[in-house]
């Protein structure tokens, strides 16, 4: 069986790997980084407005091949616990 991986580009210019079945691995880098903003961990890069990273978070939540639980916390602007699922995947779901 051979295994391929394609780096792609999303819509929003973020790069990311999908292997050849179809399964999706996320820049989480990116990710934590966006989540660190709108929980004002840290400030925006320059010249990046607190909408672009909004926008981004849209749109990481409407990818296909996402984990359930981070798609589930970030279409609900849960970003803490996203921030917290990235740190520990097995943690119980809070409510």
């Amino acid at each position: 069986m051979e295994f391929n991986l394609d780096i792609k580009i999303d819509g929003n210019g973020l790069p990311y790997l999908k292997d050849s079945a179809g399964v999706v691995f996320m820049n989480f880098d990116s990710l934590r980084s966006d989540l660190e903003v709108v929980t004002q961990q840290k400030k925006p890069s320059a010249g990046e407005s607190f909408a672009d990273v909004l926008r981004r978070l849209d749109a990481t939540a409407n990818e296909s091949g996402i984990p359930v639980r981070l798609e589930h916390y970030l279409s609900k602007r849960s970003y803490v616990k996203a921030l917290n699922w990235l740190d520990n995947p097995e943690l119980p779901h809070q409510v």
